[in-house]
């Protein structure tokens, strides 16, 4: 029996067709997500959620004509990005990604969207949060007149997968969208009233695993994970005593809780089988070293030469022949901000004559995304820190990177293991579904399948 997850990223979409049995991953497929659209908006960041949907319904239609033993199809989605939909189902909008700037811009007298929308509502709030996003359209006339519902782009193409009209959302899903009652799993209307808006335009909230409907092929179809949960299912056989570091576009380190616990600088986050996921989230992530990368090209070009479409196999090169460096650069690699302050900017820090090179600024660039990582754990009470006994390491930033690897085992003081299955989102979707579908009895059932590279 086997399983299909599709993640839905915000650079590319990935599908994995799951052996149930044995949990080895027996085909797989990516393509870019090439769906951006360009405004003259400088904040915004919006993507073509009709071009998604046709990049996911090419995979999936590769992965189904492979094999007609397929029990269910989970999904794994960015998070807290929003688009609306019609009566009908249709898209009135493009998606506002989880990057759009428009929780930051001034709403008055100094204060920014965020800043509004944390003061009435009671709920703190970052720029990309669906609801903020949501907000500033109710404000600014942009929300779309015919929009009979706003979802997550998950929940958007779960619901056409399923032949549905009308989107749902899973627990992990609606409470990245913001102003979400965690212990009770559900909005705080009363509260979003005071910001102008109405329970109407709010997906239906459903347990994690939820049962949509079928594709024409009739293949069950279950409700949209958020990739942070979906990535820790799939990478994590045994969750008591794992920390979970994840370097994808930007990075987490996440680690599972039986009870409700609120920890300074971490998210509580639903997480599937009535748990919960503290997450510290940094924005120093991949994303930061692509700009390193990016900026070597700009280099090479200004000085007249064509640069390669990629320089990062000769970084790589770079760090392997860099000795240790006794006078290191003190980098910040804050260039999209921080997650409680949008306006924060990086700095370097401690320069010399011996250390301002490219090779110790690409040290100096992967040693501060590993010090924001390290400073969230930090922040863990003591009581979950001592409980950890393993890390397990997930996402293209640490598999396509060893160095970056190496630094965070130094860092945390331990060895770091990785998932078996590269696409942990997908995979997680799929163990997700397959729970949902009762191939598996529990998701404790469904992650022990899981495995590590040798």
């Amino acid at each position: 029996m086997k399983l299909i997850g599709l993640d839905i990223g915000t650079t590319s979409i990935c599908g994995v067709m799951l052996d149930a049995e044995t949990g080895h991953v027996l085909d797989k497929m990516t393509k870019p997500n090439d769906s951006t659209i360009f405004t003259e908006e400088h904040f915004a960041r919006c993507q073509d959620a009709t071009a998604i949907l046709d990049v996911v319904e090419e995979i999936l239609h590769d992965l189904v004509k492979r094999d007609t033993d397929i029990a269910a199809i989970g999904i794994s989605t960015q998070m807290h990005g929003i688009l609306y939909v019609n009566a009908l189902g249709a898209p009135v909008s493009p998606l506002y990604t989880w990057q759009d700037g428009r929780g930051d811009l001034p709403y008055g007298d100094g204060r920014t969207y965020c800043d509004v929308f944390t003061e009435l509502t009671g709920y703190p709030i970052a720029t990309g949060y669906g609801l903020v996003t949501h907000f500033y359209n109710v404000v600014n006339h942009m929300a779309p007149s015919n929009a009979a519902s706003l979802c997550t782009i998950g929940d958007y193409v779960a619901m056409k997968l399923a032949q549905q009209t009308r989107p749902v959302t899973d627990v992990t899903n609606a409470a990245s969208l913001g102003a979400f009652e965690l212990q009770k799993g559900r909005f705080d209307v009363l509260r979003l009233a005071a910001v102008g808006i109405q329970a109407d335009i709010l997906p239906e909230v459903v347990p994690c695993g939820h049962r949509v409907g079928e594709t024409v092929q009739h293949i069950p179809v279950f409700s949209a994970l958020g990739d942070n949960q979906a990535s820790f299912l799939g990478a994590v056989p045994s969750a008591d005593d794992t920390l979970l570091i994840n370097v994808g576009t930007g990075a987490q380190v996440s680690l599972l809780s039986d009870d409700f616990i609120q920890a300074p600088h971490f998210e509580t986050r639903p997480f599937p089988g009535n748990q919960f996921l503290l997450v510290g989230a940094t924005l120093s992530g991949g994303k930061a070293y692509a700009r390193l990368e990016q900026f070597f090209r700009e280099v090479v070009t200004l000085f007249g030469d064509d640069a390669p479409a990629s320089l990062y196999s000769k970084m790589s090169d770079v760090l392997d022949r860099t000795p240790t460096a006794v006078e290191s650069l003190e980098v910040t690699p804050w260039f999209y901000g921080t997650r409680e302050n949008p306006q924060a900017r990086g700095s370097i820090q401690n320069i010399s004559t011996d250390n301002f090179t490219p090779a110790h600024l690409m040290v100096g660039v992967l040693e501060g995304i590993v010090h924001d990582l390290a400073a969230y754990h930090q922040h863990l009470p003591q009581a979950l820190r001592q409980r950890i006994r393993q890390l397990v390491g997930s996402g293209n930033g640490i598999r396509k990177n060893a160095h970056l690897a190496a630094m965070i085992e130094r860092q945390f003081g331990k060895g770091m293991r990785l998932s078996a299955n590269e696409e942990e989102a997908s995979v997680g979707a799929a163990l997700c579904a397959g729970v949902g579908s009762g191939v598996f009895s529990s998701f404790a059932a469904a992650s022990a399948m899981l495995s590590f590279q040798s």
